[in-house]
């Protein structure tokens, strides 16, 4: 008896997990640019809210990863960096299903103007 309520436990404990997890799975599609100081991605990620994403970046590999609000949808992607961005800073927004992460670059990848003079 003890086993047949262990072996039902455990069944019920699958039974929860597979049913939590997103019916489907994808990599969302993503804009990416350089501005004069930052490098811009915007990802197309629609229903996930703040709670649900999850924005992190190690050893210079961005990663992207939420699920949507009614847990259908799982979303994740994964760059890897140039090392002229400045990893530490950074700021993100989430707006209609876009999220919008702006990464300065580093000091020493900021064009540099250099001026020039005419001898005489």
């Amino acid at each position: 008896m003890l086993n047949q309520n262990t072996e039902m436990a455990t069944q019920n404990k699958q039974t929860d997990v597979i049913s939590k997890m997103p019916a489907y799975k994808q990599n969302p599609p993503v804009d990416i640019y350089e501005t004069g100081d930052s490098l811009v991605i915007m990802a197309d990620m629609p229903g996930v809210k703040e709670a649900d994403l999850k924005v992190e970046i190690v050893s210079n590999q961005l990663t992207l990863d939420g699920v949507s609000a009614d847990g259908e949808v799982a979303y994740f992607r994964k760059f890897q960096l140039p090392e002229r961005i400045d990893t530490a800073s950074g700021e993100a927004h989430l707006k209609d299903g876009v999220l919008t992460l702006r990464l300065s670059r580093a000091e020493e990848a900021k064009p540099k103007r250099i001026a020039v003079k005419t001898l005489h």
